[in-house]
This record gives structure tokens, C-alpha cells and sequence, in this order.
């Protein structure tokens, strides 16, 4: 008769009781989570306004309504087409004057990547019914997967493409710059570009820029990219990148309107997520109508 085998190594001591209510406990509470952060990231954006009045615009010029959006990352599971469709609708019903899409309407950084989809947003931001244009400009996801396959897309559904350029809508004259391009040489012409063009300088950048960036001419910035924090625990947002040890952006200029001595922002929460799986947690989409008008 065969002796038995001795086990290897020592015995393994079961879990305690305390221990597998515990596990059990997280386990829960990270499903809760992920549940709550998917539909968030899924939800309908909120809808939040505010007026920019300034002496700077003449007497009796008729006000100016835009919606602001941006980081619609077409592709990623948060962001398929019929859900840009829904909220393409939405933004119809505030009846804006002009629609600005401050930049990442794609997701990923290369172009083979599964979600790099520029295509499908070409049916949902076709229908928006705006008097004065839609105009968009590009972020960092867009100008690292194929910016011009990008900006192809764009121009067929209608959408009018500032790269580092400016255009007259109503009394303002947009500025669209590229987040790299937020420096006193790269915008010293397109401020000469916007005093052709006449109207109330405005710039639309992707990512908040720092206050020694901005021209003194410009009162106003509007800007995405933080995706207000996207997951937002007490004590914590995403402004500091801990993975390459750097600051993503100032922590003041996370999320909202921003009041500065020399300017003011509006840093939109962007419509959809980046992260895989897309999650947002006490950070839901949004975007802005911006009321400008005179004094």
C-alpha cells in the first residue's frame, strides 16, 4: 500500500471568516463603481450656462448664444454614434447661434486602433442646425491618430476647422490654437488674423492654457481636455499625471468657469471618456451655452 504524498511547501491556512466578508465587501463596492461610472460616462450631458458681458462689444449688438463642447471621443464604448446623435438633438432644442467643439472628437493615439472612428461623426454632427456654423479644432487625440483623416471627417459633416486660425462669428472673432501652439510667437498672427477680422477676440483652445500664455487682448478662453477630473474622489482629481510625474494642467482651471485677473475660462467636462473601460465618477458630462452680449 502506497504511502500518501507529503504536500509541498507549508499548509495553506484558510481565510479567515473577517477576511472573505472583506473581500467579498470590496469586491462589491468595486462593482458599484464600475456600474455607476459606466453609466455616467453614458449619461446625457448636463446643461450648464453662463454670460459673458463685456464693455468691449458695442452698444446694441444683439447677443451672442453658442454651445461649447468638446472630448466627444467618437468610437470609445461611451461615445457610439447614437448616443452623439441624442446629443446632437439636445444641443438643437437650446437653439444656439454657433456650436464650438474645443477639440478630441476621436479616441485613441494611432490610427489602427479599433475605436479610431472619425467616420462615425460625420451622421450626428451633420444635423446640427446652427444660423451662424459649427467650428471645431483639434486635440491631442486627434492630432496623434491621423489629423487630417480627422479634419476630412469634420468638413463633411459641415463643421468649419480652425487649425491655429481665426473666423468672424457674430460679433467675435474665434481663435482656434492648437494646445502646443499657446505661446506670445505662435500667437502673435493669429491676433494680427483676428484684428482683420474685427469683433471681440475669443480664443478655443483643447487643453486650459496658463495664465502667461494668454494674450491681454483676449477676455475670454473656452477650453476641454480635463474632462473635470473624469474620477473625482475627496482629496484627489487627475490634474497631476502620476504615471510620467507632471502636471497635466492647473488644478484651479479643472473644471467650470474660472474668473482670472486677466481673462475668463470655461473649461467644458467634455461629452465622453478615454479611459478604458469609460468611466466617470462625480464628473458627468456636460456642455455650456455661453451667452455673450454687451455691457
Amino acid at each position: 500500500m502506497l504511502a500518501p504524498i507529503p504536500p509541498i511547501g507549508p499548509p495553506t491556512k484558510p481565510m479567515r471568516p473577517y477576511r472573505r466578508i472583506l473581500a467579498a465587501g470590496l469586491l462589491l463596492a468595486l462593482t458599484a463603481l464600475v456600474v455607476i461610472g459606466w453609466r455616467e460616462a453614458r449619461s446625457d450631458p448636463v446643461v450648464r450656462q453662463a454670460t459673458f458681458v463685456t464693455a468691449r462689444l458695442p452698444h446694441g449688438t444683439p447677443p451672442l448664444r453658442v454651445v461649447l463642447i468638446s472630448d466627444i471621443h467618437i468610437g470609445n464604448a461611451a461615445m457610439p454614434p447614437a448616443r452623439l446623435q441624442r446629443i446632437v438633438t439636445q444641443i438643437n432644442a437650446l437653439r444656439p447661434d454657433a456650436v464650438l467643439i474645443a477639440g478630441d472628437l476621436v479616441n485613441g493615439y494611432a490610427p489602427h486602433n479599433r475605436d479610431f472612428r472619425p467616420w462615425d461623426m460625420v451622421g450626428p454632427l451633420s444635423r446640427l442646425h446652427t444660423p451662424l456654423g459649427t467650428f471645431a479644432m483639434l486635440g491631442n487625440h486627434d492630432t496623434a491618430t491621423a489629423p487630417d483623416t480627422v479634419v476630412a471627417a469634420l468638413r463633411r459633416a459641415g463643421v468649419t476647422v480652425l487649425r491655429n486660425h481665426a473666423a468672424r462669428v457674430g460679433p467675435i472673432a474665434l481663435i482656434g490654437v492648437e494646445m502646443d501652439r499657446m505661446d506670445a510667437w505662435d500667437m502673435a498672427p493669429l491676433m494680427d488674423e483676428a484684428q482683420r477680422l474685427g469683433g471681440l477676440p475669443v480664443i478655443m483652445t483643447h487643453a486650459p492654457p496658463g495664465p502667461s500664455t494668454v494674450p491681454s487682448a483676449v477676455p475670454l478662453v473656452l477650453a476641454g481636455h480635463t474632462h473635470c477630473g473624469q474620477i473625482v474622489f475627496p482629496g484627489f482629481d487627475n490634474s497631476f499625471d502620476y504615471l510620467h510625474w507632471e502636471q497635466r494642467y492647473e488644478p484651479r482651471f479643472r473644471c467650470g468657469l474660472v474668473q482670472t485677473p486677466g481673462y475668463t475660462i470655461v473649461v467644458t467636462a467634455g461629452l465622453g471618456a478615454a479611459t478604458i473601460p469609460p468611466l466617470r465618477l462625480n464628473a458627468p458630462p456636460d456642455l455650456w451655452l455661453i451667452t455673450i452680449r454687451p455691457l
